[in-house]
């Protein structure tokens, strides 16, 4: 068992800070909204800073610093570290150090918000009733650059600046000053903070397990709505360096689509995708392991045979995905081979890949209707 890196101590100023947020979130504005009432211009300003904040975690924070899935411009670094600042959830290096120890040590006491040690524990009480010692030689790739070090020595001013004096600012400019305090402040910080809290305690307790269905991270696609897309976490523990999160077109992740948008201006670059056929490859193996580990609790005859079936056609499967990845590598081998003949090659090269797409979408389709029209294989476990 790996040693602990929290002890179990009261954090006096985190338990300060969280109280005095949720008290005046869920008492002073609800008052202040009965009494006064809320005007449009304080809930644009709210909507704009829970945007900017939370964005400024998922794509910068978490994204751009801890994974570093990306590489961006200095005015996205800057823009990222201010607003990243303004959420109120420590400095970016003292995060990503954090974050990546949770990678590395997920489900084990090195890990920072382990959600072994209770769904509670993972939200918010390691904040609380735990001190951390951060190790910071995992993030010295971060510490080389002069303005994220900036940001952590002077957190507290750049926290204030940013997530305090700037909206207090601006409310008192369009007249609302106590109304921006109580909603784009207290209320913004309260509401970024559980969602990103979720993705710790949620999506390590509730939702599917995708990719990997023996992490405890699960891809849930309601964390996600309210996370910018960090909700499809059992993608995202097993492709963790892939700048998406929602890797299919149609599942929410507005951090992919900034950080795709901005690569097409020129404000960020290096973006780095896993291989389509490896995150296939691990959805299937996801789906086989499940079956076989559900017919290997059941025993006869009629079992046996159905799970030697599910072996070879999953077998089948593998080596079709196999094939149709080796002969998309040969035919991009081929495309930049600066060889006259080899745009002969490509054309055959570029019709194998074809062949072999077709094989592999056949024997998908054979997979799926063995899984799921037998009725000796539940509903739970089908693709």
């Amino acid at each position: 068992m790996s040693p602990c890196r929290s002890i179990k101590k009261v954090n006096p100023v985190n338990l300060a800070f969280f109280s005095v947020v949720t008290l005046l979130t869920v008492a002073a504005l609800p008052w202040y909204a009965l009494r006064v009432g809320l005007a449009r211009a304080e809930w644009i300003l709210f909507a704009a800073f829970v945007v900017a904040t939370g964005l400024s975690i998922t794509v910068g924070y978490h994204r751009l610093f801890a994974h570093r899935s990306f590489g961006a411009s200095r005015v996205v670094t800057l823009l990222s570290l201010f607003f990243g600042a303004a959420a109120f959830e420590q400095s970016a290096l003292m995060w990503a150090s954090q974050h990546r120890d949770h990678h590395r040590y997920v489900d084990t006491p090195m890990d920072p918000y382990n959600i072994r040690q209770g769904f509670w524990h993972a939200h918010i009480g390691w904040m609380l009733f735990w001190q951390q010692e951060t190790d910071y030689s995992n993030v010295n790739d971060l510490a080389a650059d002069p303005l994220i070090m900036h940001q952590h020595r002077y957190y507290v001013p750049w926290a204030m600046t940013a997530g305090v004096l700037l909206p207090l600012l601006i409310g008192a400019l369009t007249g609302h000053l106590v109304g921006a305090f109580l909603l784009a402040v207290a209320g913004r910080i309260t509401l970024v903070h559980h969602s990103t809290f979720s993705i710790n305690s949620i999506c390590h307790t509730f939702g599917k397990a995708t990719y990997d269905i023996d992490a405890t991270a699960r891809d849930h696609w309601l964390v996600a709505l309210i996370t910018n897309g960090e909700g499809y976490h059992n993608f995202h523990h097993r492709f963790a360096s892939d700048y998406r999160n929602g890797v299919r077109w149609y599942q929410w992740d507005p951090s992919k689509w900034l950080i795709a948008l901005m690569s097409w201006v020129g404000l960020a670059g290096r973006l780095y995708r896993c291989s389509p056929h490896m995150i296939l490859a691990a959805r299937l193996a996801a789906e086989e392991k499940r079956v076989e580990r559900m017919l290997a609790k059941r025993q006869g005859q009629e079992i046996a045979q159905l799970l030697q079936s599910v072996r070879e056609r999953y077998a089948a499967l593998k080596h079709a995905l196999y094939e149709w990845e080796r002969w998309e590598k040969e035919a991009r081998r081929l495309q930049i081979s600066v060889v006259e003949r080899s745009h002969f090659y490509f054309q055959n090269a570029r019709q194998a890949v074809a062949e072999h797409r077709r094989t592999f979408l056949e024997a998908r389709r054979q997979w799926a209707d063995l899984i799921n029209t037998n009725p000796l294989i539940p509903r739970t476990v089908r693709v």
